[in-house]
């Protein structure tokens, strides 16, 4: 999904062979690309001139040299103290989250993104937000791979913007210093729906919408929310009008059984003030309800069963609309009527007929 969506903006391009080298690791100044790419657009971006950045080893005429020195410029990336970039240095996960972090509007020195806990504050701030969703894996301290900058990037498009009304200051009185702290960071919010809704339609306690990276600086993607062909929560990614792809939100299902599972498991997954005010749709193959209806999840219930051998049972929560859905998949197409081993004259081979056709008289062996 990640891979997909950057690479159809133009914000992370493959090779020429034809290649994305997901494992790849990401330097410095390909993070200062896509981050620029991100804010002002592909097309912007790559305007910005050649001229040199600030540092004496991106030379005048580098690809790379406008991307770095609108991050520098912005406050996203920092030299080092002996006036270098190392502009194919990598970068750890931890450094470009930083920079993804600052993007969104989030100010380092305010929430301590510089100093000796730097990463610790880094990593809090992300996990919460949701930088890092989808890798369970996430190691800060390695380098970050092209993937990982891919998925780190689309989280940042789907997050709400923030800021500060007040960043602090210091005055003097009577020669003493007097500091004043700066206020927690908010969300940004427009009132205008067409400006603040292409992503999500989330609004704050004031009742206007969240403004999501998205939304105020690349307008032209837009993530709808629907379910999919087999009725799993989902949303389709698009650029420019033109369908990226549909994906299941993962993060709303709770539990994933290749087995059939009793009432009692399901209740016990769910919880019972979860069962008790939402609503609860089944569908099969994408089809809702098509034998009955759906039935209540009930303590103690070992009668009721869904799914089956052969079957991908999934159960997704939406805490949004307080429901909860149930989606059957025949993962099977057909059983097995006939098996031949193999000769000095014939390869093995099965006889598969399609489940609707499944003989009355044969026996599962």
């Amino acid at each position: 999904e990640a891979v997909n969506v950057m690479s159809e903006m133009g914000i992370i391009d493959g090779y020429a062979g034809g290649d994305f080298r997901p494992q790849g690791t990401l330097t410095r100044q390909a993070a200062a690309k896509i981050i620029a790419c991100m804010i002002l657009g592909k097309t912007t971006a790559e305007s910005l001139g050649t001229s040199a950045a600030p540092f004496k080893d991106v030379p005048a005429g580098s690809s790379f040299a406008g991307y770095i020195a609108f991050c520098v410029e912005r406050g996203l990336i920092d030299g080092y103290a002996d006036g270098t970039f190392r502009p194919t240095g990598t970068l750890t996960g931890f450094a470009f989250l930083k920079m993804l972090l600052g993007a969104l509007g989030y100010d380092s020195s305010i929430e301590g993104y510089t100093g000796p806990n730097w990463t610790v504050n880094v990593a809090g701030r992300a996990y919460e937000i949701g930088l890092t969703a989808g890798n369970d894996e996430f190691v800060g301290a390695q380098a970050c791979t092209r993937e990982q900058a891919a998925l780190y990037a689309v989280n940042t498009l789907k997050t709400t913007l923030v800021e500060y009304t007040d960043r602090g200051s210091e005055i003097t009185v009577n020669g003493a210093v007097i500091s004043t702290a700066a206020s927690v960071p908010t969300y940004v919010t427009s009132s205008v729906y067409n400006q603040a809704t292409s992503v999500n339609a989330d609004r704050d306690n004031s009742g206007d919408y969240t403004v999501e990276f998205a939304e105020r600086y690349q307008p032209d993607l837009t993530m709808d929310r629907d379910t999919d062909d087999f009725g799993r929560p989902s949303y389709t990614w698009a650029w420019k009008n033109r369908d990226i792809g549909t994906y299941v939100d993962y993060s709303l299902m709770v539990a994933e059984y290749t087995t059939g599972v009793s009432g009692r498991e399901l209740y016990n997954v769910l919880t019972a003030s979860t069962i008790r005010n939402a609503d609860l749709d089944v569908y099969v193959d994408g089809v809702e309800n098509p034998d009955q209806p759906a039935r209540d999840i009930t303590k103690g219930d070992d009668k009721n069963k869904y799914g089956d051998n052969g079957v991908l049972t999934e159960v997704f929560y939406d805490n949004d609309n307080d429901s909860v859905i149930i989606t059957e998949v025949n993962t099977y197409v057909g059983t097995i009527t006939k098996t031949v081993k193999a000769t000095d004259k014939k390869d093995a081979y099965v006889v598969v007929a399609p489940e609707s056709e499944k003989p009355t008289n044969f026996k599962n062996e």
